[in-house]
C-alpha cells in the first residue's frame, strides 16, 4: 500500500472517529432521570452554564468544551437568556442547548403584602431570587424610571400594586416594575368611578395614592379603611392636619417601636403632626381596600377622630369633636389595662 493510500486511509478513519465522538459528545447520555426546574441566573454566560451542568452530573465532564462550542456552532451563545426550564436530571448537550435557549417558565414566585415600601419589595425580590434587592430599590425611587412607567411623581413609591406574582427569571427591574405598575392601574380602575371622587377631582391620581398609602397604614381592620379615609378627607377640608403617625414613621424611617414626643416633633413635610394637609407622596402600598376607600371616603358620621381601641380587636373609635375623642381615649386605656394589648 502506498503512502499516499495508508495517509488517506488514516484520516478517513480519524474523520470517522471524530464524528463518532462528536455525535456521542452531543446525543449521549440519552435524557434520563425526573425533570426537575432548572434556573439560568442573569449574568451567566455559555461558560458558566456548561460548568453548573458539569457539576450537577447533568452533562459528562468531559462535555464541557463541546457545550460550548456547539453553543457557538448553533448561533446559540446569545441567546441562552436568564429564565427557569424543565431539564431531564442527565441529558445531552444538544438538547441542553435546545431547551436553555428556548422560553422559560414563569415559576419564581413573590407576595408583596399591603402597607410595605419600594425598600422593602427590593428586598423581598432578592429574597425571592428574582432581582437585586440595591438595583430595583434604586429604580424604584429613581425620578426617570418613574417617568417612564408614566407615574406623576418623583418615584413609585405608592405605585406598585401589592399582590402574588409569578416571575420567570429573565425579568429586569424595569420589566417587574413595569408589571407592578400595570397590576396597580387596573386595580386603581376597578376600584370606583374616578368622574365622581372628591379626592380624585381636588388632588387627582397622585393625591389618591397618597391618601391611600396613609389609609393603609392605619386601616388595621379592613371594613374601617372607608371610615378612616373619611376622617382624613374631612380633615383636609377643613384645614386640620391629618395626625397620622405612620407618615411619620416613614419621614423618620422607624418602623417599629413607640414613638417619642422628639419623633413627634421631626420637622418633615411628612409629619402630618406638625403639617395640615396632604404630604408630598405616598408613604407605602395600598391594596384594593385602601384605593377603594381613598376613591369615596366615608364621611356619613362626620368622624374628626379615631383612636385605637386597644382590647385585642384592632378596631377603632371614631368620633365627632375632641370631647367626645378624648372620653375614647380613656375607654383605649382602660382596655389596656384589661387586656394588656395595644395595637401596633
Amino acid at each position: 500500500m502506498s503512502k499516499r493510500k495508508r495517509i488517506s486511509g488514516f484520516l478517513g478513519l480519524l474523520i470517522v472517529a471524530t464524528t463518532a465522538v462528536g455525535w456521542y459528545a452531543l446525543f449521549r447520555p440519552v435524557a434520563s432521570g425526573p425533570v426537575d426546574s432548572w434556573r439560568v441566573r442573569p449574568g451567566e454566560g455559555t461558560r458558566q452554564i456548561a460548568r453548573r451542568l458539569v457539576a450537577e452530573g447533568r452533562i459528562p465532564s468531559w462535555a464541557e468544551p463541546v457545550f460550548r462550542t456547539t453553543a457557538r456552532f448553533r448561533g446559540l451563545d446569545r441567546k441562552l437568556h436568564p429564565g427557569i426550564f424543565r431539564i431531564h436530571r442527565t441529558l445531552p448537550v444538544w438538547n441542553a442547548l435546545d431547551i436553555l435557549s428556548g422560553p422559560g417558565e414563569s415559576g419564581l414566585k413573590v407576595t408583596f403584602p399591603e402597607g410595605r415600601t419600594c425598600t422593602d419589595f427590593a428586598g423581598l425580590l432578592a429574597h425571592s431570587d428574582i432581582a437585586d434587592s440595591t438595583e430595583f430599590a434604586r429604580l424604584c425611587q429613581s425620578p426617570d424610571s418613574a417617568r417612564k412607567l408614566g407615574i406623576p411623581a418623583a418615584s413609585m413609591e405608592g405605585y406598585l400594586f401589592p399582590d402574588t406574582y409569578l416571575f420567570n427569571g429573565s425579568e429586569s427591574s424595569m420589566d417587574i416594575a413595569r408589571v407592578l405598575h400595570k397590576r396597580f392601574r387596573k386595580v386603581l380602575a376597578e376600584s370606583g368611578d374616578t368622574t365622581v371622587s372628591p379626592v380624585w377631582k381636588q388632588y387627582g391620581i397622585h393625591g389618591v395614592a397618597t391618601l391611600a398609602s396613609i389609609v393603609e397604614r392605619e386601616a388595621a381592620v379592613r371594613t374601617e379603611a372607608p371610615q378612616i379615609a373619611g376622617v382624613f378627607w374631612l380633615r383636609l377640608q377643613t384645614g386640620m392636619p391629618l395626625g397620622a403617625d405612620p407618615t411619620v414613621r416613614y419621614a423618620l424611617n422607624k418602623f417599629t417601636g413607640s414613638l417619642t414626643k422628639s419623633d413627634l416633633a421631626f420637622d418633615s413635610p411628612y409629619n402630618t403632626r406638625l403639617y395640615a394637609g396632604l404630604i408630598p407622596g405616598p408613604i407605602a402600598m395600598a391594596g384594593r381596600d385602601a384605593l377603594r376607600a381613598s376613591l369615596s371616603p366615608d364621611v356619613s358620621g362626620g368622624w374628626l377622630y379615631f383612636v385605637a381601641k386597644d382590647d385585642g380587636s384592632r378596631a377603632h373609635f371614631f368620633s365627632k369633636d375632641l370631647g367626645q375623642h378624648n372620653r375614647y381615649k380613656d375607654q383605649a386605656a382602660r382596655n389596656r389595662r384589661t387586656s394588656g394589648v395595644m395595637a401596633p
